[in-house]
């Protein structure tokens, strides 16, 4: 009898318009790592499987290998089959995960009116890339991250930037003072390798108003400018910002700068980001 592997679901995303990734891509809509088994030997599958070890993988296929059908029913008995990228062969699949990932997951909650915050973003970052995600209605998310990009010290950031502008921009709002409306504070949390955040509630503050300063140094502070992960000019780096509105700016001062340029002293970092 012929061994099969079907899914009644195969995932709708497009391969094509995902990150590349050491094996295969990166779905930033699940934050999940999508391997590529395409080109791979019955070896190759059969070593991707053993290090699984039982857990899910997303994966794409031409065709049902060797490897693949002589391993079905431990396949379909150890794993979940739910999704898959299919190539050619749509009523044959494999799944998730060969990469082992850290997950992260956690609430976000409005500390003036105990609300959930729906709709936030929710970054990790490192200095070559970053990994995204948005909260659903109940202010909850999840981050799944390759356990590679997972350091000593980590930065989990919460952004409101678009939450806030449209706040703002909104007519009827209650409140027109910033300091006691929603208006959030955009927020970073330093975690460890060894720390666990499973369903954590974060409590997010009112964003503050600043008043401007002068600060006078005596020597200028070192270059701190990476576009996707390489060091470039001040220059060059503004000119990508001012040509390219469509991609990912972050900065990040004090313990942040440090961790995530894996750098002492470091004045502020500037980090730019095509995908």
């Amino acid at each position: 009898m012929k061994n099969q592997v079907r899914i009644q679901n195969p995932c709708p995303e497009s391969w094509e318009n995902m990150q590349d990734f050491p094996s295969g891509k990166f779905c930033e809509k699940c934050s999940k790592c999508v391997v590529d088994f395409t080109e791979k030997t019955d070896e190759q599958i059969h070593e991707i499987l053993q290090t699984a070890n039982g857990k899910e993988i997303c994966g794409r296929i031409s065709k049902l290998s060797l490897a693949l059908a002589t391993t079905g029913i431990i396949l379909i008995t150890n794993l979940t089959f739910v999704q898959a990228q299919i190539k050619n062969n749509p009523g044959i699949a494999t799944e998730q995960k060969a990469t082992a990932i850290t997950k992260v997951s956690g609430k976000l909650i409005f500390k003036r009116t105990n609300k959930e915050i729906s709709n936030a973003e929710v970054f990790f970052i490192c200095k070559s890339r970053y990994i995204k995600t948005i909260t659903e209605k109940n202010g909850n998310f999840t981050l799944e991250i390759p356990n590679k990009l997972i350091k000593r010290k980590n930065v989990l950031y919460f952004n409101f930037d678009k939450l806030n502008d449209e706040t703002y921009k909104n007519p009827n709002r209650d409140v027109p003072n910033t300091i006691n409306g929603d208006i959030y504070e955009n927020t970073s949390i330093i975690f460890s390798k060894n720390e666990q955040i499973n369903e954590k509630e974060f409590q997010i503050d009112s964003k503050l108003s600043y008043i401007g300063g002068i600060v006078i140094v005596e020597n200028p502070p070192p270059n701190y400018d990476y576009f996707d992960g390489r060091n470039i000019s001040k220059e060059k780096f503004e000119k990508l910002r001012k040509e390219n509105p469509q991609y990912h700016y972050f900065s990040f001062e004090g313990k942040e700068a440090d961790i995530i340029s894996k750098d002492n002293f470091v004045d502020t970092l500037y980090l730019l980001y095509s995908k």
